[in-house]
């Protein structure tokens, strides 16, 4: 990636001891990061909460109704499903999320990791929804609770790799915050992250709703 590309990511953040109050105010934000939320699609109720080990099953057989289309926009491996030791590994991520019904079944995953491609503020977030449950507002829901819990975790910005879906990409992004998209070998956008961004976490919407 081109040293342009990487340093366009930097920002001066606060030095020093941040004092008590604010770590308080971290550790609270913290907790409600992790803490599983509700969001409705119509009727139906979708619980998205940490992933575990003990999900493997349930995410892998959602990959196995994904499309291929689905699976190459995310994972950018020509349309196929990362193996089960690479699903392990993405479920012991402590900033990972599925999302599923009633029934237990997962229709989503969601994640966000530092970005090894680009500099220490930056953070890959990434979501994959079960193709019968896309277009009904999972997607957006589980981006803005990622930029939340990005945001708690010390991050600044979100990059996105959206393989063959940019535009649609690009919305559920501008949603969160400034947006711009980097048109590098691996195609990909950044987003700015407000201050604001920790009100998209998923339980604090939850309890403004009341």
């Amino acid at each position: 990636m081109a040293t342009a590309t990487v340093t366009s990511c930097v920002r001066a953040l606060p030095v020093g001891d941040p004092g008590e109050p604010q770590r308080a105010e971290r550790d609270d934000l913290l907790a409600l990061a992790r803490q599983p939320w509700t969001m409705h699609i119509g009727r139906t109720p979708i619980v998205v909460r940490r992933a575990t080990v003990r999900d493997l099953r349930g995410v892998g057989q959602m990959h196995r109704r994904c499309s291929a289309r689905s699976l190459l926009d995310r994972y950018r491996q020509g349309g196929r499903p990362p193996t089960p030791a690479a699903l392990d590994a993405e479920l012991r991520n402590p900033t990972g999320f599925v999302a599923v019904t009633a029934d237990g079944g997962v229709v989503a995953t969601a994640s966000v990791r530092r970005d090894p491609g680009h500099s220490y503020v930056c953070a890959e977030a990434a979501v994959l929804v079960e193709d019968g449950w896309q277009r009904r507002g999972i997607g957006s829901e589980l981006l803005s609770h990622l930029a939340g819990v990005a945001q708690v975790a010390g991050f600044t910005e979100l990059i996105a790799y959206p393989g063959t879906a940019i535009p649609a990409a690009q919305r559920l992004m501008v949603e969160v915050g400034r947006t711009r998209m980097v048109p590098d070998v691996n195609a990909h956008l950044h987003t700015y992250l407000p201050e604001a961004a920790t009100l998209g976490l998923g339980s604090v919407r939850q309890r403004l709703a009341g």
